[in-house]
């Protein structure tokens, strides 16, 4: 009542039907609160188990002058998963620690914590803790204490490539047993109303910050409403660039983390350059959500023309996109009266005016050429690249390069500059290279500078690829079938998890060797 009607930008009605809430079940939702509430999880670190909710529960009742406020902790819905709630607290109880050091390194070491804990010899915990332990299936829970699993910090809600990229990451990770506990990084109002779900704690003890240094990785926890554990756990920044130089104050934000992961080895060698940390190249897999498919006529498209897409945010840079490129490179190949399109999807045009009435002005001319700035859901734009026939890319450098990806594993034939991160993936037998030359990018173009280089892809040659796959159909068609095949063999997001996996096991292993 004090702040959400006026920041939140709430309605009185969703206010009163918050309070109808909480007033049916009060429990869960000071479940909710404490989960949202950082200064709550760091002095209660423990409250969202049998050992801690007690305890939690009177300070909030007396903090908050509540008359009356049930503390019994046998029946709160909300709780993690046993194995999880006894990891939590070993994590805030020196004492379990001292008397089970090697607690998760081995079932019979995890056997031992829990018929420890059942037989009453820690005298700490509670009678109801106590019998909640020797209730449990031990059998069932001791090999669950092992998969620590790893917290992801990420932009779960921001609709973006780094989206994607992180739901790619969790769903690999997922193929492979690993658990995840997850939080959402807020941008701004823009994003799709679903922070409440991504409601995990930093209950592991490896984190991955999936998060840009600039402008959100140094109040990442702040902007997830996370407190950070203490002792902190082992960080990992997950960060794209689309440069193989990094900005120096890039440094600054490694000094924060154990080590650095990044998606392509183009971006490896620009982060090594500079980074004191260790930097390691794991691929987060790509995979096509599912999507509704859609024909042309919802996107205002005539089905008969053969059609071309790129898809851009403008926020990721126009200059950087290059679509003005591809315009140039689109008038050299077709006249205006043939039946051939060009679909330029972008988003936030408003937000750079500028740059979006440039590229207006540059496909005013040409009627086949069709740009639409629009905010759609990912299941849209999936639909939009499946009603198109090729995907072209003249981009002067990319990280990854995630919409190509997406436009392989579609079966479409993909045109690209042969630059950057896309090379991880795509080569001479895949897809239809384009040609360029290296240039410095001669003026500021935040957050870009003026002494970086990119390429300048070659129009004349792009020309030449789309005419020839606007006239020869069906070899079109077994470019796209080849560069799905690959794709689905190095992009696949089981092989992704497993090397994840894997990185991740060996920093567990490290730790569990390093002494106390």
């Amino acid at each position: 009542m004090q702040h959400g009607l006026e920041t939140g930008d709430l309605a009185l009605e969703e206010v009163w039907w918050l309070f109808l809430q909480a007033q049916e079940n009060p429990q869960a939702e000071l479940v909710q609160a404490f989960l949202f509430t950082p200064e709550w999880q760091q002095r209660f670190p423990d409250a969202l188990t049998v050992f801690g909710w007690t305890r939690f529960s009177a300070w909030i009742a007396n903090t908050y002058g509540l008359d009356r406020f049930p503390s019994g902790s046998a029946e709160i819905s909300g709780f993690p998963e046993p194995a999880l709630q006894v990891r939590m607290e070993y994590l805030a109880q020196a004492a379990w620690q001292r008397a089970h050091p090697d607690a998760f390194s081995s079932i019979a070491a995890a056997r031992a914590l829990l018929v420890w804990l059942a037989s009453g010899a820690e005298a700490s915990i509670t009678p109801e803790a106590r019998a909640w332990c020797a209730g449990l299936d031990i059998d069932a829970v001791a090999p669950e204490l092992l998969n620590g699993g790893v917290n992801v910090i990420g932009h779960f809600c921001y609709p973006s490539g780094l989206r994607v990229s992180v739901e790619a990451m969790i769903e690999s990770l997922r193929l492979v047993g690993i658990r995840t506990s997850l939080r959402d990084v807020r941008t701004d109002v823009r994003d799709d109303p679903r922070h409440v779900r991504f409601d995990g704690l930093e209950s592991s003890d490896i984190t991955i910050i999936h998060v840009q240094p600039e402008p959100f990785f140094a109040r990442a926890y702040a902007r997830a409403d996370l407190a950070e554990r203490t002792p902190r756990t082992y960080r990992i920044a997950y960060w794209y660039w689309e440069f193989d130089s990094i900005p120096q104050s890039w440094c600054t934000y490694a000094d924060q983390v154990d080590e650095v992961w990044t998606a392509t080895e183009f971006i490896a060698s620009g982060l090594r350059e500079r980074l004191s940390v260790p930097v390691r190249t794991l691929f987060p897999g790509v995979t096509l959500a599912p999507f509704q498919i859609r024909d042309r006529a919802y996107f205002k498209l005539d089905a008969n023309r053969f059609t071309f897409l790129f898809t851009f945010h403008m926020v990721s840079v126009m200059e950087r996109k290059n679509p003005l490129g591809l315009i140039r490179a689109f008038k050299m190949a077709f006249r205006g009266d043939e039946s051939v399109t060009l679909v330029l999807k972008t988003s936030f045009g408003d937000r750079y005016p500028v740059q979006f009435q440039e590229l207006c002005d540059a496909a005013a001319d040409f009627p086949t050429i069709k740009i639409i700035d629009q905010v759609l859901s990912s299941d849209e734009v999936l639909s939009l690249m499946d009603a198109c026939d090729a995907y072209v890319s003249l981009h002067r450098s990319e990280g990854l390069g995630l919409t190509m990806a997406e436009a392989m594993l579609m079966g479409k034939p993909v045109i690209a500059t042969a630059f950057s991160g896309n090379m991880d993936f795509m080569n001479d037998e895949n897809s239809l290279l384009v040609p360029y030359e290296r240039v410095k990018v001669g003026r500021p173009i935040p957050p870009y500078d003026a002494d970086l280089e990119w390429a300048e892809p070659s129009v004349e040659h792009a020309a030449q690829l789309m005419r020839r796959l606007y006239e020869d159909q069906q070899w079109a068609r077994e470019i796209g079938a080849r560069g799905k095949q690959s794709a689905e063999i190095n992009l696949s997001l089981g092989a992704a998890g497993r090397r994840i996996a894997e990185r991740l096991d060996e920093i567990g292993a490290l730790r569990r060797r390093a002494p106390s």
